[in-house]
């Protein structure tokens, strides 16, 4: 069942067959999405000790909740990219979505057969077990993707339609959950239809081995020859990749960490009673899930990816201010986020595929992700540690939070000129449209040279 690259002068799948195993590749991560943020709208609940679902549980141990589904990753997922670039894109997609499934149980089942901190306890374990399965499927489905689409006019879009089936699972889970929760009477329930949700991802994952195996008889693909493991020529890959992961850790540091505490802070701040807050927040998910696709398409389009990830850039950071500097609605800065958090992404990961070959992309979208979980751990655990020193006074303390993301706002913005630097003297492969590939001088016949493949 070894995974396969296409073959040049072979029969090509048509673009029906293509999409609908976009459909396919979309779900494998619906549900992983989904379950890491079902536990949004219960933070006010679960750290007040007189609600009725509390978990006797400080803001800062909220915050580990998400912390340790990243912490792991900063290690883990980029050991994900290699194994999905050696042992094949079925076999690696069907271990990760084992992890999501069970750790997603674990995480309903802790407060349905234990109590308070014990329940909190097993929770933080079954989140453990959705990081370490998560965001290695993540970096697998990005590769499926990849592996599909390169080389087509429709990269970035196909990303954008997979990022918006996956943030549909988000935006359930933010505007949804809660109201999940009111409807049964008990927060777990949100917590259960998560697992289901995964069981679905499971299901679909399968759909895709089965048909990918299928589609391989009928239209043959050379075999993969992946780099043997060397963290030396890891390290030489090309200097753009590395400023687009770490621009990735800022900008991705300034939203999600946002997106974590967005419900609480419209309750604390502007008075939102609890599913109006989830509903609000979710916006951000349901604008980046509807211009998703049509700005990947934008992207395909026109190029000029580093100067579309500093527009989005400018975009967020006076968001961010406003939202923290003001009491002026929170809708228009929200929308705004939303808005910016469709277009930087469409820009960023399908330049990956433009500057490195395709036979190490899983390695490479991996070594990514494990750079901007590590920045994400950290920071969402710092958050939770900051707002704990303003358990009197959560308004001010929101304030100041806001001020801070904004600062991660102005780094990814620097280093996003910088890309644009270094990109222009290596000849403006990130510039091109339609995912046309253009040979960097100063990096042909390297590993990550793409006519090397």
């Amino acid at each position: 069942m070894e995974d396969t690259k296409p073959l040049l002068g072979r029969a090509q799948p048509p673009m029906a067959l293509r999409f609908l195993m976009l459909f396919f590749i979309s779900m494998v991560c619906f549900g992983s999405y989904f379950s890491y943020d079902e536990i949004q709208g219960f933070e006010n609940n679960w750290t007040n000790q007189t609600d009725n679902w509390s978990l006797n549980i400080t803001q800062q141990e909220y915050g580990l909740m998400y912390s340790v589904y990243s912490l792991p990753n900063t290690v883990l997922v980029f050991f994900g990219g290699m194994i999905g670039d050696r042992i094949g894109l079925r076999i690696s997609s069907l271990i990760f979505v084992s992890f999501v499934c069970l750790g997603t149980v674990f995480v309903a089942l802790g407060p349905t057969i234990l109590h308070l901190r014990q329940a909190w306890m097993m929770m933080v374990a079954g989140r453990v077990l959705l990081g370490v399965g998560g965001e290695s499927l993540n970096v697998i489905q990005t590769a499926m993707t990849t592996e599909w689409f390169d080389g087509t006019r429709f990269l970035a879009m196909a990303f954008g339609l997979v990022l918006a089936v996956s943030r549909l699972g988000d935006f359930l889970a933010i505007s949804v959950g809660p109201i999940i929760a009111n409807t049964f009477k008990d927060y777990r329930a949100t917590l259960w239809v998560g697992a289901i949700f995964t069981g679905a991802s499971f299901f679909f994952t399968i759909v895709y081995g089965v048909a990918d195996k299928w589609t391989t008889n009928k239209y043959p693909k050379k075999p993969r020859s992946p780099e043997k493991v060397n963290f030396l020529s890891i390290l030489r890959f090309d200097p753009r990749f590395w400023l687009i992961s770490f621009i990735t850790m800022m900008y991705y540091g300034g939203v999600t960490p946002f997106l974590a505490n967005a419900s609480d802070f419209l309750q604390v701040k502007f008075g939102f009673p609890p599913d109006t807050a989830g509903l609000t927040s979710s916006v951000i998910i349901l604008a980046s899930m509807v211009l998703s696709p049509i700005l990947g398409k934008v992207v395909d389009s026109v190029g000029y990816r580093p100067y579309f990830v500093v527009f989005g850039g400018l975009a967020i950071l006076p968001a961010h201010l406003l939202l923290g500097l003001s009491y002026f609605t929170p809708f228009f800065g929200i929308v705004i986020i939303g808005v910016s958090f469709s277009l930087v992404p469409s820009a960023l990961w399908p330049s990956i595929p433009l500057i490195i070959d395709e036979d190490n992309i899983a390695t490479a979208y991996g070594m990514m992700t494990a750079i901007q979980n590590a920045g994400l751990a950290a920071i969402n655990y710092g958050i939770g540690a900051f707002l704990d020193n303003y358990v009197d006074d959560k308004v001010t303390g929101y304030n100041w939070l806001l001020v801070g993301l904004a600062g991660m706002d102005v780094l990814a913005i620097v280093l996003a000129q910088v890309l644009i630097y270094v990109d222009n003297s290596r000849g403006k492969q990130l510039c091109t449209s339609g995912n046309q590939k253009k040979e960097d001088p100063a990096t042909a016949g390297s590993i990550n040279a793409p006519d090397s493949v």
